[in-house]
């Protein structure tokens, strides 16, 4: 089915308790597993794009590649642009057809942070797609965007209010909650308690970032909590790497490419559709397609 907008369909995930998995893509074999993984069990799906990564294939092409599988594809899918400081590659991936945007600007000062989201929001609103707007510093490292932990901080509970209030109809929201981007490197200290009281505050779609790593009880009581979108991208790219080492490790002297790269979409796959299931959003295509 063509491309949606995410907005709809966090809105009914939310409501209705399941998280939609959003995996950042690397290349068209690994679109092809995050989309083919959620045709497989009729789920939702949101393929991400690293804005380095939209740099290195281009967004014409990129933004082809991910349109014609969603078009082959009986489930709703929605191709979104992942922490973005830089509104000119906002703009250019809007005008290629991106059906949502992220701008990050949680390196700044609220007001400034408020100002230019504000700005992004205006923009996506003409477009008719979703915007992502993100408060407080979630620590780890994703793209070239570094973190570190003595710098990583908690959103503010009234800046959470001043800045939904003034995007009434921003698709998802991406409060620092304690998670981190990248693997963990010890248990994840969650602010579940900061997390309820946004939600409860606030009727707008959570985004969960640092998923990778996280358990299965620590997933669930977040979606629980209102997170319907929840970011994948490190364990992606893992498997990306792992599907064609292990192979080779396996099979040294095989010297046919396409072997490998059937590997590396069986991996890729594999861990697209665990999550879905963790997540709760298998078997729920229809619904979010009727929302969007």
């Amino acid at each position: 089915m063509p491309l949606v907008s995410m907005g709809p369909m966090l809105r009914r995930a939310r409501a209705d308790g399941y998280g939609i998995a959003a995996y950042n893509m690397i290349d068209f074999n690994s679109a092809k597993s995050i989309i083919g993984g959620a045709a497989e069990l009729s789920a939702p799906v949101i393929v991400q794009v690293s804005v380095k990564t939209v740099k290195h294939w281009g967004y014409g092409h990129l933004a082809s590649w991910v349109r014609m599988l969603a078009e082959d594809a009986p489930v709703p899918v929605a191709l979104h642009l992942d922490h973005c400081t830089d509104i000119e590659v906002i703009t250019r991936c809007i005008d290629a057809g991106w059906t949502s945007v992220m701008f990050d600007g949680s390196a700044l000062p609220f007001a400034e942070n408020l100002d230019k989201s504000a700005q992004v929001y205006a923009l996506t609103e003409a477009a008719g797609i979703g915007l992502e707007a993100e408060i407080g510093a979630i620590g780890g490292v994703e793209d070239d965007k570094v973190v570190n932990d003595d710098q990583s901080r908690l959103a503010d509970f009234d800046e959470c209010l001043k800045f939904v209030a003034a995007m009434p109809n921003l698709a998802v929201f991406a409060p620092a909650i304690g998670t981190a981007h990248g693997f963990y490197k010890g248990e994840a200290k969650i602010a579940y308690d900061l997390l309820k009281r946004i939600t409860d505050a606030i009727p707008t779609p959570i985004a969960l970032h640092g998923g990778t790593g996280l358990t299965d009880e620590q997933f669930h009581r977040c979606i629980e909590l209102g997170c319907g979108k929840v970011n994948i991208s490190t364990m992606h790219k893992r498997l990306f790497i792992e599907g064609f080492v292990n192979l080779k490790a396996e099979k040294p002297k095989l010297a046919e490419p396409l072997p490998f790269i059937q590997a590396q979409h069986d991996a890729m796959k594999a861990d697209v559709m665990a999550c879905i299931r963790t997540f709760g959003s298998e078997g729920r295509a229809a619904e979010a397609a009727h929302a969007a």
